[in-house]
């Protein structure tokens, strides 16, 4: 599978401020880029998924909101 433009961008950009001595801007690009990568799996899951029933569904925006589950 081939890496999109975005998540090579961020790649390079966590790569580039890492070794030129920026933790700030690097930690900011890294957290960019695991925001991208959860994004990616929640779309291919839920494209592969069968669809929830009310409660599975409260649940999971349970957890994708920080709530209790």
């Amino acid at each position: 599978m081939a890496i999109s433009p975005e998540k090579a961008r961020l790649r390079a950009a966590v790569a580039a401020n890492t070794h030129h001595g920026h933790p700030e801007q690097a930690d900011q690009a890294r957290r960019e880029l695991k925001t991208l990568v959860l994004a990616d799996s929640i779309r291919e899951a839920v494209e592969n998924a069968p669809v929830p029933t009310p409660e599975q569904l409260a649940r999971l925006r349970a957890l994708l909101g920080g709530g209790n589950v």
